[in-house]
């Protein structure tokens, strides 16, 4: 018992910390552990009979955890996506109006306090050249982002490394610039 009480309240501490909002990417520093413990467990049903019992509660106990995660990220995802396209929605619906895009948010009747509410601190937008550009902050992880392309009607999710080149490995003569063909 005291094994399916520990693995219980592991899952539970689990559950708690990475299904909050910006922490789910931290799900894959234990693939690697879980994977080597599943082997274990498969070990012990077929190789202890007495034992079996209790490593499938166990595994039950991990397998509800992960679902209570991945749950807990898409009701988070489908939250902060509804929200944003309600933004979305509203500046163009100015634009169809005014025949340009909003400076603000606050042009559109969309307070600050309340937008920070729903999708955090991390939203962005700004009208530059009579273009908006809206976009908030991806719910599984901290670093990347979803944005609104208003030409072409659809989300698109960006990651940081690409946006700030932090892992491009080319040595700098060959890094392909933006408009540029890498010569072969």
């Amino acid at each position: 018992m005291r094994k399916i009480y520990s693995s219980t309240v592991i899952a539970i501490i689990l559950v708690l910390t990475l299904g909050q909002p910006h922490a789910g990417f931290l799900i894959l520093a234990l693939v690697l552990p879980f994977a080597v413990w599943l082997t274990y467990s498969a070990y012990v049903i077929v190789k202890r009979p007495y034992a079996r019992l209790t490593q499938f509660i166990c595994i039950f106990v991990w397998v509800v955890a992960i679902e209570f995660i991945g749950g807990a990220h898409y009701i988070w995802h489908a939250t902060a996506r509804r929200d944003a396209n309600e933004v979305v929605i509203a500046i163009t619906t100015f634009m169809k109006v005014a025949g340009n895009c909003p400076r603000t948010l606050d042009w559109v009747g969309l307070k600050a306090d309340k937008l920070e509410a729903k999708l955090g601190a991390n939203y962005r937008y700004s009208c530059s050249g009579g273009k908006p550009h809206f976009s908030y902050v991806a719910t599984f992880t901290v670093f990347d982002t979803y944005s609104y392309d208003f030409e072409q009607g659809v989300w698109k999710y960006e990651k940081w490394s690409e946006k700030t080149k932090f892992l491009d490995t080319a040595p700098p003569g060959l890094r392909k610039q933006p408009g540029e063909k890498l010569q072969g």
